[in-house]
Order: C-alpha cells, then sequence, then structure tokens
C-alpha cells in the first residue's frame, strides 16, 4: 500500500471515527475510556495485540509512559489526534491493560 493511499485511508478513518464519537471534548474530562477503546480498536489493534500489553519487557510502565507511547505512535501513523483523544486512548490502555493509576 502506497503511503497515499495509507493517509487518505487514515484520513477517511479518522474522519469516521469523528463523526461517530463526535468531535469536541467535554469540559472537565481527561479521557473517555470509550472514546479510547474506540480509536484504539480503529487504529491500534492491527499492530498492537493485547498480548503486546503484557510482556514482561514492555516499555510502559507507569501512566507517564503510557502516555508517552500512545503520544509517539499515534505521530508516526500521522493520525494528527486530538490531545483529548491521546488522553481517552492512554486513559483506555492504562486502565484495561497496563493497571497503572493516573
Amino acid at each position: 500500500m502506497t503511503k497515499s493511499t495509507m493517509s487518505r485511508k487514515n484520513t477517511f478513518l479518522a474522519t469516521a471515527v469523528a463523526a461517530v464519537l463526535g468531535g469536541a471534548a467535554p469540559a472537565g474530562f481527561a479521557g473517555d475510556l470509550e472514546r479510547g477503546q474506540a480509536l484504539h480498536d480503529t487504529f491500534c489493534i492491527m499492530c498492537h495485540s493485547p498480548e503486546l500489553y503484557g510482556r514482561s519487557d514492555r516499555i510502559a510502565n507507569s501512566y507517564a509512559e503510557v502516555l508517552q507511547q500512545v503520544t509517539r505512535w499515534q505521530n508516526n501513523a500521522r493520525l494528527r489526534w486530538t490531545g483529548y483523544d491521546i488522553d481517552s486512548v492512554t486513559e483506555y490502555l492504562a486502565e484495561k491493560y497496563y493497571k497503572v493509576p493516573r
């Protein structure tokens, strides 16, 4: 798949997810677990299976490290997520897989 095809696919998926989930962040919330799961399952799960998060040699072992990795990978994938989207995916991963407090 070419870069332009991937870019168009990512743009389409981002638009579709934003349309389904709504674009604005509720005031006073750090992240939304349902939104985080939807974004993760749409954009991340194809490369990051649940088994990946349970490895003993994982890179992220704290909330700040999970946030750093989510930010890194959404940048690498050129997803253009908002801060709210990044926080939502981080909240979801921290609670569901990493079991680390905020």
